[in-house]
This record gives structure tokens, C-alpha cells and sequence, in this order.
């Protein structure tokens, strides 16, 4: 019986001491991590396009969902043209969630609004609704590209008054877009 107990020790021992090595070897194998939705970042549509800031806030804990909030700086002459048909002059900021869908790309959505500024002490008037829905592809941690469709609702589409087209409603029409994103790093 003596002799079992060091050999079921040295037995326990090894295995213990070839997880230790074989798990940073596995993990190294598989490439860089998750990435992970959060922080601050600036993005713009190529070649002359629009420029929005954006924050992502995260969800849970390990940063594979999302709140979105974005602020469009600079509007595209295609923006700009659209918000001056409808009657609107100025955008909305936007808000959203996403959601990783594998280790470097999320799905988001966010929706915005094109409205009419109006008097002072008076609400501004919503002149359609913007939804925004694609993807989000790490390139690296602080670089993405995020590939888009942007679909164009009347105001009228939110009868029910929730901020959001009604389910059913058909959109007046809509773009593609690709933006290119970028991490705002912290400088010294």
C-alpha cells in the first residue's frame, strides 16, 4: 500500500504540472482574445462622408454586449440633403445595443431622429426616424469597420409613440454604408 501512494502522487503531480503547460500553450494557439464593446471611439464614412463620436458602454462583464450612443459631428451632403427634403435641420444623437456574434464581430442597431429645432421652450419636431443595423468588425482593439444599412421611417410610422417604427412599417427607403472606426486611445 506505501508503494501506491507515491505513485498516485507522482501520477496526480504530472497531470497537474501538463495542464499547467498545455493550457497557456492552448491559449496562445487560439490567436488574441475576445475582442471586447467599450470605450470611446470616433468613426467616419469614406472618402468624404460623415464623422460621429461614439461611447459604448458594457452590458455585462465580459464586454460581449453593449449600449451605443452616438453623436454624428459632421453629416454627409447625402445627410444633409435628406434632412433638408423631409424639413428637418439637425440630427438627433443616436442610441443602440450590440452584441458580439463571434470573437470579432458584433451585431448593433441604433435609431436616431431627423428633426425641425423650433422656438425656444418648444419641442423640437421629429421629421423621420433613422435605424441603423449591421456589423462591427475588430480589425485590431482599437480599429474597426462597421458595415451598415440605414433605413429611413416617417414620423408618422411610430403611431404608438415608443421613439421606434411600428412593427410592419415599411421604411421610405435607405443606404448602405461603410465606416471605418477608431479607438480613442489615452495620450500622455
Amino acid at each position: 500500500m506505501t508503494r501506491k501512494k507515491p505513485w498516485f502522487m507522482m501520477t496526480v503531480g504530472a497531470a497537474l504540472v501538463g495542464l499547467l503547460i498545455i493550457t497557456p500553450a492552448t491559449a496562445s494557439g487560439q490567436g488574441q482574445g475576445q475582442y471586447k464593446l467599450g470605450g470611446a471611439w470616433t468613426g467616419k464614412e469614406e472618402p468624404a462622408g460623415h464623422f460621429w463620436i461614439s461611447t459604448l458602454a458594457p452590458l455585462d462583464s465580459a464586454a460581449k454586449e453593449a449600449t451605443i450612443h452616438t453623436s454624428f459631428v459632421t453629416s454627409s451632403a447625402e445627410m444633409a440633403g435628406l434632412a433638408a427634403k423631409f424639413g428637418a435641420d439637425a440630427f438627433s444623437d443616436f442610441v443602440g445595443e450590440a452584441r458580439m456574434m463571434d470573437r470579432t464581430a458584433a451585431r448593433w442597431t441604433s435609431v436616431g431622429y431627423a428633426v425641425k429645432r423650433s422656438q425656444l421652450n418648444q419641442p423640437a419636431e421629429v421629421k423621420f426616424i433613422l435605424v441603423l443595423s449591421g456589423t462591427w468588425t475588430f480589425t485590431d482593439s482599437s480599429h474597426a469597420v462597421l458595415q451598415y444599412r440605414v433605413s429611413i421611417y416617417p414620423a408618422a410610422t411610430d403611431a404608438d409613440g415608443d421613439g421606434m417604427p411600428d412593427p410592419g412599417a415599411t421604411p421610405l427607403g435607405g443606404a448602405d454604408v461603410t465606416d471605418s472606426a477608431r479607438r480613442v486611445p489615452i495620450l500622455q
